[in-house]
């Protein structure tokens, strides 16, 4: 048996056998996907309680345009948007109506009045998501985050635990280059990871009802890249972190800001543009840009390949980065 299929079996059983890293790679996927989508899967926040403050007390209360003052709570900007766009909705409506009234008192027929009353009639047709689903929008960007940190960490963990004193076992009698032993224990980890990632990515969608209309035959593609430079920039992670502890409070320390600059739940383009430098080279933001839009739009791949093509530029220089660190990750447990 050669020294690369020893060191891929070798971490399989790793993988399989040690529950800390078990319990990262293998539940915390799944774990995320029922959160994420549970929390998100109402899609639209509902039952706001309201008060209502009649300040006219007579018959021209009957106008709530100028009947009613509206004071929202905006210390919760979700509740605070939806409340005001309905009410004002709301108030628009019966504006309209009054006015209707008043112009058929007067003698004018309905046919006549309702257009009077709303002279322009606005056709507003919201593309893709028309019932501003939240979870449509949300969900697919929170599932690429999950899927990228618990990969991240089990691959940093694994090998920065493998380093520690106790931990060792065999390692150093099983021998093989820094190169076959990177690509061993990157089979090993995506031939249990992958499986997984597909699941979990379409696991809300078919769970929670979230429409997506692209291919996934493509996205599974597209995340196996994804999955696989994820896996290479865990151990590129371990190369910088002489712990499994100090690599956990690294990357929990990087995960927010991560997600932030992706530009998913604020648009990159109103950032500063050096930030908007910093978003362009992150590999979640372009993987999250895929995803929403192939659930979301369908679009083609004259529409994606510029984000397709950093996430491929991506896979090489992670590899690289890889490389390195399990060279010195060698050194330290003395192979």
């Amino acid at each position: 048996m050669n020294a690369w299929k020893r060191h891929f079996l070798r971490e399989l059983r790793r993988i399989l056998t040690d529950k800390r890293i078990a319990a990262t790679m293998l539940v915390g996927p799944f774990l995320y996907g029922f959160l994420f989508g549970g929390v998100y899967s109402a899609g639209r926040i509902r039952h706001v309680p309201i008060v209502i403050v009649d300040q006219d007390h007579s018959a021209l209360s009957r106008d709530l345009a100028g009947a009613l003052t509206v004071i929202l709570d905006g210390s919760n900007i979700l509740i605070g948007n939806m409340t005001s766009r309905t009410i004002a909705g709301t108030i628009s409506a019966y504006r309209v109506g009054a006015r209707a009234r008043r112009l058929m008192a007067s003698g004018v027929s309905r046919a006549q009045a309702m257009p009077a009353a709303l002279p322009i009639q606005p056709v507003i047709r919201p593309l893709y998501n028309p019932a501003s689903h939240y979870g449509f929008f949300i969900l697919v960007g929170l599932v690429c985050v999950a899927l990228q940190q618990v990969t991240r960490m089990g691959t940093a963990i694994a090998l920065n635990l493998e380093a520690e004193a106790g931990n060792r076992g065999t390692l150093p009698g099983v021998g093989g280059t820094p190169g076959a032993i990177l690509m061993a224990k990157a089979a090993a980890t995506a031939v249990i990871v992958l499986p997984l990632a597909f699941i979990a990515i379409r696991l809300p969608f078919d769970l929670f009802g979230g429409p997506f209309r692209g291919s996934w035959a493509a996205a599974y593609a597209l995340l196996t890249v994804f999955m696989v430079m994820q896996i290479l920039i865990g151990y590129g992670i371990a190369g910088l972190c002489r712990s499994g502890i100090v690599s956990l409070h690294l990357l929990l320390y990087a995960s927010v800001p991560l997600f932030t600059l992706t530009g998913f739940t604020w648009p990159a383009y109103a950032m500063p543009s050096w930030l908007q430098a910093v978003s362009w080279v992150i590999p979640l933001t372009h993987f999250v840009e895929i995803m929403r839009r192939m659930a979301l739009t369908n679009v083609g791949f004259g529409t994606l390949w510029p984000h397709v093509a950093v996430l491929l530029a991506w896979v090489p220089a992670a590899a690289l980065w890889a490389y390195w660190a399990v060279k010195k990750w060698l050194k330290r447990v003395g192979v």
